[in-house]
């Protein structure tokens, strides 16, 4: 999302700071802060699970589960970071055309951008609905009734070491949808009232 600023003196884009805006932006603040200290947990997780197996893996008592365990943990820290990275605007942007708009129109700019970026994360949120399907899931008789029924074995496949659902790891992809239309809905109601005060012939 090219969360980004215009008021910095050399007068290119900067990227944006947060700022308490509207509705949607306190919500925005507490979300990012619980999706920094959950990815915070999870590298804490991943370094620990690394470490513990290379103290026992010497002792000759390795953890069998350390590696896929690690793997999965790091994918699901790495869609909260990239929310958090979302909410701040830290995606890559390129911004040459922008740079070189008037000021009015590159505030209208970035809300098409905004809009873009919203209507993307809302058809991925729906696709992981599709993907989950929990209302035909729970609904049939067992997921095994289900799986076999729809071809669709998201709730039946394991890992391979430790025998857990892939599931509550694959949640994490629908949460960083939800996730993400919320950062972007706050990104847009910013942009809307930074036009609405360009108007009034306010401060950006």
């Amino acid at each position: 999302m090219t969360e980004l600023d215009s008021t910095g003196t050399s007068g290119t884009l900067q990227p944006r700071e947060r700022r308490a805006a509207g509705f949607l932006a306190g919500i925005d603040r507490r979300l990012t802060a619980i999706e920094e200290a959950a990815s915070a947990l999870l590298i804490a997780a991943i370094f620990t699970i690394l470490a513990a197996n290379v103290i026992l893996r010497s002792l000759g008592r390795p953890l069998l589960w350390a590696d896929e365990m690690a793997v999965l943990l790091m994918a699901c820290a790495a869609f909260l970071g990239a929310a958090v990275a979302l909410a701040r605007g830290q995606h890559m942007a390129v911004t040459l055309l922008l740079d070189r708009l008037p000021l009015p129109l590159r505030s209208w700019v970035l809300i098409g951008v905004d809009l873009i970026v919203l209507g993307f994360f809302l058809i991925l949120a729906y696709l992981c609905w599709r993907w989950f399907d929990p209302v035909a899931a729970f609904s049939a008789e067992s997921l095994q009734a289900y799986s076999l029924d729809s071809y669709n074995f998201i709730y039946q496949e394991r890992t391979l070491t430790f025998s857990a659902s892939k599931v509550w790891f694959w949640l994490v992809l629908p949460m960083f949808a939800l996730l993400s239309v919320l950062h972007a809905l706050a990104a847009l109601e910013r942009d809307i009232q930074r036009v609405r005060s360009l108007a009034a012939g306010g401060a950006p």
